[in-house]
């Protein structure tokens, strides 16, 4: 059998790398891995797949749109955040428990009152979840390097980069960067404190000069080797149809699925990696861990952050979920971009307009001030929303996203508008009002009146095309 520039056949090449035997879906990503295409990594690393071409006006930064004091960015606890024991420290026992209580007597009363969007069908799109097992060190279940008795891959870091985005492009994310950790600055967005279990503290993450990784969690702490100094963010999309429909059960499922094939996406990483003979450190919650998404998000140049704290990107707005690992195999750090979301966020303010919790900050300037609260980051300028306010309605009412509904950038309904409009916004700010005025013209709220048709839709898979 041939050879290639893998010791492996080519067969027992691909199905090493997860690449192999995985039947039409994969042949209809890769129609030539039938022939002498794509034989090893090499030639995955020259497919298209393996790079992300952006618009002409979307350009590269010295430093992100959004100001950071970095000496004042402290790592912050993942337990401080509303998903996890925040809400209940902001709101007090009582009115944390009221909160689910209203959510369950909702849920009753729309499944009863057959309410778009909310009936017994809607409730079990939502919760048809189901995850792949989760964790800090992965599945570790393909083979290393030492047991097939070959050299670990190596490769320089932009080889290495188009390695890892065709990958994960091929296994479903939508963007790929990445970001080099340095003291001082971007390693400061490492939570402190990873994720715990429900409202648990959670275990410390230590960063040291340890030659492997390590998780012990019983004993309350796990560790990142400081030789691990590349995050590999990514964002999965989420389905068009199902944003457009927020504060109903069909709208919620558009982030659950998400986070669903996260968690298969994860490991399929880890293996890779582990494959390659590098360490690939994962989220070990099914939700976030590890770091500040945003945060990583923008530094890798995925995109800009927004006034309520999100990442838009040139591609799909607010539409997507962003997710991260770390690993030592060395790749190429991104730059910041600006295509003229923040300038627009200072004059748009729609998502603050349709806010059902009123929870978002309608001011025209960000601040850096956070108003000395446990659950806010430091040493960021930025439109700091009314958390708990946000939070609580969102579980009262089992999903909102309006923000997401109706920011206009999330709209996709014509797509030479979109061009102009993005166009324009990255180029021209002084039109900036006339664009949100045109919004509310053409698009109005962006919000589907009738949930119900969701149904009877032919939509592509994964609800997007």
């Amino acid at each position: 059998m041939t050879k290639y520039h893998s010791t492996l056949s080519r067969r027992e090449f691909l199905k090493t790398l997860g690449l192999g035997g995985t039947g039409a879906g994969l042949s209809a990503l890769l129609p030539h891995i039938g022939n002498s295409s794509v034989r090893d990594l090499d030639e995955l690393m020259a497919l298209p797949i393996a790079s992300i071409q952006r618009p002409s006006w979307v350009k590269t930064a010295e430093k992100p749109t959004v100001e950071i004091d970095w000496p004042q960015v402290q790592r912050f606890d993942y337990h401080n955040v509303m998903w996890a024991s925040g809400l209940r420290r902001a709101l007090g026992n009582e009115q944390y428990d009221k909160v689910f209580i209203d959510a369950r007597v909702n849920r009753r009363l729309w499944i009863s009152e057959n309410r778009p969007g909310s009936r017994l069908q809607d409730v079990a799109l939502k919760e048809a979840n189901h995850w792949a097992p989760i964790s800090f060190l992965g599945p570790q279940t393909s083979p290393t390097p030492e047991s097939l008795q070959v050299p670990r891959y190596e490769g320089t870091a932009e080889e290495n980069g188009r390695l890892i985005t065709a990958f994960m492009r091929l296994h479903g994310a939508s963007h790929v960067g990445f970001v080099e950790l340095e003291a001082g600055t971007t390693e400061q967005l490492i939570y402190a404190y990873d994720t715990g279990i429900g409202e648990a503290q959670g275990p410390r993450l230590d960063i040291t000069d340890s030659d492997f990784p390590l998780d012990k969690t019983a004993e309350g702490f796990r560790v990142i080797p400081r030789k691990a100094r590349w995050v590999i963010v990514y964002t999965m999309r989420m389905a068009d149809e199902l944003m457009k429909r927020p504060i109903t059960e069909v709208g919620d499922r558009s982030h659950y699925y998400m986070y669903n094939l996260k968690s298969l996406l994860q490991g399929q990483l880890q293996n890779f990696l582990r494959t390659l003979g590098y360490m690939c450190l994962g989220e070990a919650s099914n939700f976030n861990a590890l770091g500040v998404h945003t945060g990583f998000a923008v530094m890798a140049g995925i995109g800009e952050m927004c006034r309520i704290g999100h990442v838009i990107t040139p591609e799909y707005g607010i539409q997507q979920r962003v997710q991260m690992v770390i690993t030592d195999l060395p790749l190429p750090p991104g730059r910041p971009v600006d295509f003229g979301v923040m300038n627009f966020c200072r004059t748009c303010k729609k998502c603050a307009d349709y806010c059902p919790a009123r929870a978002i900050n309608p001011a025209t300037e960000p601040t850096w001030d956070n108003g000395g609260l446990f659950y806010r980051a430091t040493g960021i300028k930025r439109w700091w929303l009314n958390e708990p306010l946000c939070n609580a309605y969102i579980r009262r009412v089992n999903g909102c996203a309006t923000c997401f509904a109706v920011c206009p950038f999330s709209k996709r309904h014509n797509m030479s508008y979109n061009e102009v409009f993005r166009r324009s916004v990255a180029t021209n700010p002084v039109l900036n009002r006339f664009w949100r005025r045109a919004d509310d013209f053409f698009f109005g709220d962006g919000i589907h009146g009738d949930a119900n048709k969701f149904w009877d839709m032919d939509l592509p898979p994964w609800g997007y095309d």
